[in-house]
């Protein structure tokens, strides 16, 4: 079996001590040091504030591995920001066990994202929400693609991250969603 390389990313020891013990017992991962982000398939981040998107950013820039966030500070509208720096999930600290730790980053490894059930679709970018808003009207994903100046490969793109991320089956699915939700 091979193991899920996971580095850990937190401003102070213990965090990182905690975080670590965690997973160290599991026989699922290989823990990285901290010099050895480019080598992570998923990083642990476990911080918050108002550094919180300045710090995802400076993890972005050093791997191309997939972010689980551990955090009580998130904000719904700080969530699309996150996505953008590659989180796929986010834990809180509050909630955080060991099994919720461990399937979470396995999850995250597999490409599935798990975001709390608080955001809803108000984590989406204006960008997507227009995208649901034509495809509510009955746009086709050619019509969407001209109306708002992008390529039809994009279009389609901005629909399977929306997808994975909320975790819907299909177009129709997440314009149902987005409606019972109350963000169109």
């Amino acid at each position: 079996m091979e193991r899920v390389r996971v580095a850990i990313y937190a401003k102070d020891a213990v965090t990182r001590w905690g975080l670590a013990g965690y997973l160290r017992i599991r026989p699922e991962f290989q823990l990285l040091a901290e010099t050895a982000f480019s080598q992570a398939q998923v990083v642990l981040v476990a911080s918050g504030g108002p550094g919180l998107l300045a710090e995802l950013r400076t993890v972005a820039q050093r791997t191309t591995a997939c972010t689980v966030l551990v955090t009580d500070d998130l904000r719904a509208h700080e969530l699309s920001r996150a996505i953008e720096h590659r989180v796929v999930a986010v834990l809180s600290r509050a909630e955080l066990t060991c099994d919720s730790l461990v399937s979470t980053v396995l999850a995250a490894h597999e490409g599935r994202a798990e975001l709390p059930s608080r955001f809803t679709m108000t984590g989406m970018a204006d960008r997507e929400m227009d995208m649901l808003r034509l495809f509510a009207e009955g746009w086709t994903t050619a019509e969407v693609a001209r109306k708002l100046s992008y390529s039809e490969r994009t279009v389609k793109s901005m629909v399977q991250n929306v997808l994975v991320r909320f975790q819907l089956r299909n177009r129709t699915h997440a314009v149902a969603f987005a409606i019972r939700s109350g963000a169109i």
